[in-house]
């Protein structure tokens, strides 16, 4: 059994990483944590999911008693170095699910991987991974002459725009086709979870990939899916598309 702390558990997929937690018999939730000045500390962690008692309670950091096997995080940048930073002393394995990450902060999050294994992915569910896997496979089916226009589409709430995704995939489109025009569009509406389309321009005609989240719940299960797979790993930077390929470090600077 797989010893669980989630950072940035008052979170909305935070919160249903905890449900799917609680449920599955090959994890168990040790604690969680939220922002210092969240209103929910203190507060047994299952009064928050209308749940019996845990007797486990809301924390503002990780407590140096809990033995822990893993720390999931979804919380924000500052919260999230907070938490590597103990993750990295304590030698625990950090998925981290946190997007809005600048240049700076990147750069330590690279650093810290040389001590312990880290996911980072700004999108944890298997159809992102599956998009990036078709985009790095189609350098010999489209030139640097064709141009990309990238949709992305979340919620109201979200905070950083364009989405962590957008950019992974602006990224890696500008990795496999260096030269090629590319424009990036963001949209903040209703209650959406996220949408991103890769519309391709040919002469004449275009493709368009689209992923859409129906339910945020997909976070919670590629999350959980990470954690499995990054528990065995030595020292190094991952990214969700290794689960489903070879393993291998992954340079993010």
């Amino acid at each position: 059994m797989m010893n669980i702390f989630i950072s940035g558990i008052t979170g909305k997929v935070g919160q249903l990483l905890t449900h799917k937690i609680l449920k599955d018999d090959s994890f168990s939730l040790v604690g969680g944590s939220c922002s210092s000045n969240n209103d929910l500390i203190g507060k047994d962690i299952g009064v928050l999911l209308n749940l019996k008692e845990l007797n486990l309670f809301i924390e503002s950091v990780i407590t140096a008693e809990k033995d822990i096997d893993l720390i999931i995080d979804f919380s924000s940048p500052q919260s999230s170095l907070q938490t590597l930073e103990e993750a990295r002393i304590r030698k625990i394995p950090l998925l981290i699910g946190t997007t809005g990450f600048n240049e700076d902060q990147l750069n330590t999050i690279n650093i810290a991987s040389k001590d312990i294994p880290i996911l980072l992915s700004s999108n944890t569910s298997t159809g992102i991974a599956a998009l990036k896997t078709i985009l790095n496979n189609s350098k010999d089916l489209f030139s640097e002459e064709n141009s990309f226009i990238l949709e992305e589409t979340h919620h109201i709430e979200k905070k950083d725009s364009p989405s962590g995704t957008a950019l992974d995939l602006k990224n890696l489109i500008k990795e496999i086709f260096p030269s090629s025009k590319m424009t990036v569009e963001s949209f903040r509406e209703g209650t959406n979870p996220g949408e991103h389309t890769v519309r391709i321009n040919l002469e004449g005609e275009h493709i368009e990939l689209t992923h859409r989240a129906e339910d945020r719940a997909i976070f919670a299960i590629g999350a959980l899916k990470g954690a499995r797979w990054l528990d065995s790993k030595s020292p190094g930077l991952y990214q969700m598309s290794d689960i489903y390929s070879s393993s291998k470090e992954v340079n993010m600077i």
